[in-house]
């Protein structure tokens, strides 16, 4: 016998009460959301203004909305409050990491 023919037959021998109440805790499980949802933004149009502009604010702090580069500086602080004062309630704040042209090869020269 399985874990759920187990169940279910410990179920079946309880009183008609009972049963009742296993059933609507078990029926109350299946309309409950396991995940939930929470609403989020596209970002794609920034993650393609990033790589267009790498270069031109590695090692800075920048909010992008859209295709439009709302602030840079080197003091997050400062960008993240010139987001908001621009109206922007969350921010896609990112900092600018360089192009690293040669890759990482760990090992004695």
């Amino acid at each position: 016998m399985d874990l759920e023919e187990a169940i279910l037959d410990k179920v079946r021998r309880l009183p008609p009460a009972k049963q009742e109440e296993v059933l609507r805790f078990a029926d109350g499980l299946q309309h409950r959301s396991a995940v939930r949802m929470v609403p989020s933004s596209d970002r794609s149009r920034e993650m393609d203004w990033l790589k267009e502009n790498r270069a031109k604010y590695a090692d800075q702090w920048v909010v992008v909305e859209g295709d439009r580069l709302i602030a840079a500086d080197v003091d997050a602080h400062k960008v993240f409050t010139a987001a908001k004062t621009a109206g922007i309630e969350v921010p896609f704040l990112v900092h600018v990491l360089p192009e690293d042209p040669l890759p990482f090869v760990p090992g004695w020269v």
